[in-house]
């Protein structure tokens, strides 16, 4: 009989527990019944870091009711001036057309030929996420406009290659589009460094400039190949390995098996920011008293093969916090 008792008020916290949940996202969908929110991504589907703030904006928003779009610039694989103005037009005919309460905007692309030219300082409420170390230089925030910076732990990341380089000679290698250019010229400015900077448009340039940094450099930073066409992933790794003279290192999870160390950020850190963000200004906070924030959080991971190349011995510190990508052959 005790433990039958025990059964039946388990049952009844549970089915409580339900009761509310039901009852809460009931109650969220009915406030937010009718609202609009539209996601404009500078990049494609496909893309792991657009990809992947989208998918915790849908988390956030499930169960509210709320309508959701997506829109993609794909300037990443049409980087011309004209494509990118192309992009930014139809999004705006879009927003004409889709009448969103809030936009989302990821990346610089979206700040820079969208939201700048037509809705900086309107009545719309832009929440942009992804901008790249700095937001100033776009005029944000302003009473409508507000968001998340993204930065790249890159003091880490060259802390830990600086323990294994020969020298300070830095490299920087990366497909050739905006976010390229800001990076590198931010590290230089932000870390008081000079660096070897090369961007690339082809996978053949990529080969090229690679080994150039093996001899020409002490340490390698290693931005992501999107922007690159015809990026040929097993023949990098290869490439990588048999190539490797010198500690690299990198910041997106998804190109952690051509450096060294990566300190990942977090694309769902971005996106349930803006989510929250964009739901706040729903319940009737203006963007503009919502404050500007970076992001915090990264995921760190050890290359063993690169490691194995170097003969780099990890400090059981640095295993502990990281996780391996791949096994030793």
């Amino acid at each position: 009989m005790e433990a039958q008792r025990v059964k039946t008020v388990c049952l009844l916290i549970i089915w409580g527990a339900i009761t509310v949940f039901t009852s809460l996202n009931q109650a969220a969908a009915s406030r937010y019944s009718g609202k609009k929110i539209l996601f404009v991504n500078s990049y494609h589907r496909g893309y792991p870091w657009s990809d992947g703030i989208y998918q915790a904006i849908e988390k956030a928003l499930e169960g509210t009711g709320i309508q959701l779009m997506q829109f993609e610039m794909d300037t990443k694989r049409h980087p011309s001036e004209a494509s990118k103005r192309s992009a930014a037009e139809k999004a705006r005919v879009l927003i004409g057309n889709f009448k969103p309460d809030v936009v989302i905007a990821s990346d610089d692309n979206a700040s820079k030929y969208l939201i700048v030219p037509f809705y900086k300082n309107t009545q719309l409420p832009i929440v942009f996420c992804g901008v790249n170390w700095d937001a100033t230089e776009y005029g944000f925030p302003t009473e409508n406009i507000t968001g998340m910076i993204e930065v790249q732990l890159i003091d880490q990341i060259l802390a830990t290659l600086k323990k294994y380089a020969k020298g300070d000679r830095i490299g920087f290698i990366k497909g050739d589009d905006l976010s390229a250019r800001k990076e590198a010229a931010f590290y230089e400015k932000r870390f008081n460094i000079k660096i070897d900077k090369r961007f690339v448009k082809t996978y053949a340039e990529w080969e090229r400039a690679y080994v150039d940094l093996q001899k020409g450099t002490d340490m390698i930073l290693v931005g992501n190949t999107e922007s690159i066409p015809d990026w040929n992933p097993e023949a990098a790794r290869q490439f990588v390995e048999a190539n490797t003279a010198v500690p690299s290192g990198n910041w997106d999870k998804w190109m952690k098996d051509y450096a060294l160390v990566t300190f990942a950020t977090v694309p769902a850190e971005q996106g349930q920011w803006a989510a929250g963000a964009a739901l706040r200004i729903l319940d009737g906070t203006s963007p503009g008293e919502i404050a500007v924030v970076t992001n915090k959080k990264a995921e760190i991971y050890r290359n063993m093969r690169i490691a194995k190349e170097l003969h780099i011995v990890f400090p059981i510190e640095f295993i502990r916090r990281s996780r391996s990508t791949t096994m030793m052959k």
